[in-house]
């Protein structure tokens, strides 16, 4: 039992079944906010061996007018997390990304078996990975995921990341130390090298050197500067985690369906182009444009976390 003060009671944190006011708990955990979680002795005192010594020597409770109470010095979020994972009752879905964290850091003190952290992660990588899209922050969610040795839904997170300013050193610090490892911001950040690279790939398929114009292809200078414009058209189309091209004008802002342009020439470009098989190119090319980390660099991270479940389980 924490030897803590309680604050004074908030509403800002509802307590939803098994363990408000209307379950048959026989005592109260009280978080340091002071709100009042209800819970069930025997629920808990086979789940670690903290919460073993915990109520060793705790009588009996009488009566449900006076129950035990005692005082822990984790917030609400913190303490509920900590209540899902050693329950037998499995409600995950309340447990966001930062109680997990802080429920990991407190791992030790409470003696959350391995399989048991295990579980809750899982179910929070799972949730996130079998949506069209990640629920929780991309960014906390594919460090979860690394620093587990998920390496299939390292992956997968990773197409989700494309927006995200990887020169703010906030960003690449809270990456690092949640994921454990600097391997993780540089895999995204090959894939950034690698997407830059790809995008030559992607304007070969719109074949410019063929549809421009003779004025706007007469000198390199003109040249070049369409093709750095479509660039940085192709660029923004394909920060999409899932890319699709319908038609190839379109995506790249060349002519859109009201007839502005990101990129501006004159009506003579492309103007004989066959725009179906400049479309079936640019498709062929997305496919082929790197969306995800690669696989290689997560192997090491896998083969330490099993070594390290291994050598619990031992």
């Amino acid at each position: 039992m924490e030897e803590v003060t309680p604050t004074p009671r908030t509403l800002q944190y509802v307590v939803p079944p098994p363990f408000d006011e209307s379950s048959s708990g026989d005592c109260y955990f009280v978080s340091s906010e002071g709100i009042r979680f209800k819970v069930l002795r025997h629920s808990l005192i086979h789940t670690t061996r903290y919460f073993e010594e915990f109520f060793k020597d705790v009588p009996a409770s009488t009566s449900q007018n006076d129950l035990p109470t005692f005082y822990f010095d984790e917030k609400a979020s913190t303490l509920h997390a900590l209540l899902i994972v050693l329950y037998p009752v499995h409600t995950e879905e309340f447990i966001d990304v930062q109680s997990l964290r802080e429920l990991t850091e407190r791992q030790e003190k409470y003696d959350i078996p391995d399989s048991t952290m295990m579980y809750a992660v899982a179910s929070i990588v799972g949730r996130n990975y079998n949506g069209p899209n990640p629920v929780d922050d991309v960014m906390d969610v594919y460090a979860i995921a690394w620093s587990n040795g998920y390496r299939n839904e390292a992956k997968h997170f990773s197409r989700f990341t494309h927006r995200v300013d990887l020169t703010d050193q906030t960003v690449v610090d809270k990456l690092i130390r949640n994921s454990g490892s600097s391997k993780s911001y540089m895999a995204l950040m090959e894939l950034r090298r690698e997407r830059e690279a790809a995008l030559d790939g992607i304007i070969e398929a719109l074949e410019p050197k063929k549809h421009f114009c003779l004025s706007h292809s007469s000198s390199d200078t003109m040249f070049f500067a369409f093709i750095s414009m479509i660039k940085t058209a192709a660029r923004n189309a394909l920060l999409e985690p899932c890319p699709a091209c319908l038609d190839a004008f379109e995506f790249l802002g060349l002519q859109g369906t009201d007839e502005r342009r990101t990129v501006t020439w004159c009506s003579t470009c492309f103007s004989k182009a066959n725009k179906e098989k400049l479309t079936n190119q640019l498709q062929a090319a997305i496919e082929r444009y790197p969306q995800t980390i690669s696989m290689y660099v997560l192997t090491s991270t896998r083969l330490n976390s099993i070594h390290r479940v291994a050598k619990h389980a031992l």
